[in-house]
Order: C-alpha cells, then structure tokens, then sequence
C-alpha cells in the first residue's frame, strides 16, 4: 500500500491505478507482451467452441419452428458442406466485428490477449476482415508463430498486426520491425 506522502513523491496515473488493480500479479510481467502459440490457440479453440455452439443451436431452433410450423412435415435436411459454409462465414464474421470494435473476442478475452495494429492501436475494419479471412483459409499460418522471433503468424507478419496479452489496463510498448 502506497502512503500519501509517497503518492505525492512518486505521483501515478489513474489508468495505472485502475490497471495495477485489473492485472493479476502474476501476469504484470507479460501486460503488453506478443502471445505465444498455446494462448493463442486455446484463445481461438474458445471461440470456435462458441461460434459451434451458437450453430448448432440455431439449427435446433429451425429444426423446433419447422415442427411447430409445419407438424408431421420434413422439410429438405440442408447440406453438411452447406452447413459448414454458413459456421466459417459466422466465424468470419464474428472475429471481423470483434477484432475491428474491441479487438478481442470472446476467446481472447478469456485468455487476456487482444489484435493490435503495428502502432499499438486499434486494428481497422478492412485489417481485421482480411486477417479473419487470412485466419480461416490460413489454420497453419499460426504456427509461425513458433519459429517468429516476434511471436507472430504469418497473418500478422503479412497485416502488420500483433496478438499481446492485455487484461485491460496499461499496455508497454513495443517496437515493430
């Protein structure tokens, strides 16, 4: 606990004080720091167990109208193919609006890592839609991230961005190269 007098010797900003109380302990030392490949991964295996989940249950929701609807009636059962289509549209969807308003999703929330341009700013609507799209066609362009010594995907390295570890609070800047 910080007395007044050494406040008033070492004065600090709010945000560092709302941020210093937001930010584990244990986790200060990585706060603005370029995620490694097992965050990043269990960040984005959250968000296609959500995006599923949100698939699954409105295909159950048609399914449950179709009966209410039109009983003892089967419709035309839609494609598997056509059905996979939809989920990476949703999923493309989902990261573009996530990453371009807050730059996290739900997965990177939970993980405490969020998308970030090369100046440590807000990542733009037509970045995020070319990174998500990027993302979906590219699954092994995040294995780059293994031999980068920048901990960077090649969807990073390609759109200037980075994924860092913040919860929130005061970000320590980086450099890029």
């Amino acid at each position: 606990m910080t007395t007044f007098s050494e406040f008033l010797k070492h004065p600090i900003s709010a945000d560092e004080l709302v941020s210093s109380q937001r930010v584990p302990p244990a986790a200060r030392p990585f706060q603005g720091e370029r995620a490694g490949l097992f965050s990043r991964v269990s960040a984005d295996v959250l968000d296609v167990i959500a995006v599923s989940t949100v698939m699954v249950g409105a295909y159950f929701g048609l399914l449950a109208a179709e009966f209410i609807l039109f009983p003892g009636v089967r419709l035309v059962q839609p494609s598997p193919y056509l059905f996979l289509a939809i989920g990476y549209f949703v999923m493309w969807m989902y990261w573009t609006y996530s990453w371009a308003t807050t730059g996290r999703t739900f997965g990177k929330g939970v993980m405490g890592l969020r998308i970030v341009n090369a100046h440590d700013g807000k990542v733009r609507w037509g970045v995020a839609a070319a990174r998500s799209a990027f993302c979906l066609v590219l699954v092994p362009g995040i294995l780059w991230v293994i031999v980068s010594n920048q901990n960077r995907s090649i969807q990073d390295v390609v759109l200037r961005t980075s994924v860092i570890h913040d919860w929130g609070g005061v970000r320590r800047k980086w450099t890029s190269s």
